[in-house]
């Protein structure tokens, strides 16, 4: 089983940097690892990987993990937080393009962290300190996920259009 998941989503030109510094987390600390990797260059040598997974395989490994390492895209966030898992978030940066959209995750990425106390990571030299600090502490937790979203989409969508 790994102890640390790393999860890169499904961006177009992968997250090397994501996936290169879990690697390095896992050979630092002596961590199984397991990573989805995308279609990112680097390939782990110290995690097991796979390109992409059926979202119930996703699912199950971030149920079954100690920690989860993920970029800060909204879906992949949120199923880590379902999981109950310690979350290190790991946004995408970069120039923000069509092509390349980076910098959206960062704003996000500090907003979960001050309401539901996720970490974030901004330099991958970082990433194995972190990650003995989350390991250190509870093993589960219990994110407050309620949110007026859906219904304020569905208040919206009811309306009349012109």
């Amino acid at each position: 089983m790994a102890m640390l998941v790393a999860a890169v989503g499904t961006f177009i030109a992968g997250f090397d940097a994501l996936v290169e510094a879990a690697d390095r987390t896992c050979m630092a600390l002596g961590l199984p690892g397991f990573a989805q990797i995308g279609q990112s260059r680097y390939v782990p040598e110290r995690m097991d990987w796979q390109r992409f997974l059926p979202h119930v395989e996703l699912v199950t490994r971030f149920q079954a993990a100690r920690l989860v390492v993920c970029h800060a895209g909204m879906g992949i966030v949120g199923e880590a937080m379902r999981a109950g898992v310690p979350i290190i978030l790991f946004p995408r940066r970069g120039e923000t393009s069509a092509l390349h959209p980076a910098n959206d995750q960062t704003p996000l990425a500090l907003r979960l962290a001050a309401r539901h106390g996720l970490a974030v990571c901004h330099r991958p030299a970082d990433l194995p300190e972190l990650a003995s600090q989350l390991l250190g502490r509870p093993k589960r937790r219990s994110y407050r996920l309620a949110s007026d979203v859906p219904t304020i989409l569905a208040d919206w969508l009811s309306r009349p259009r012109p």
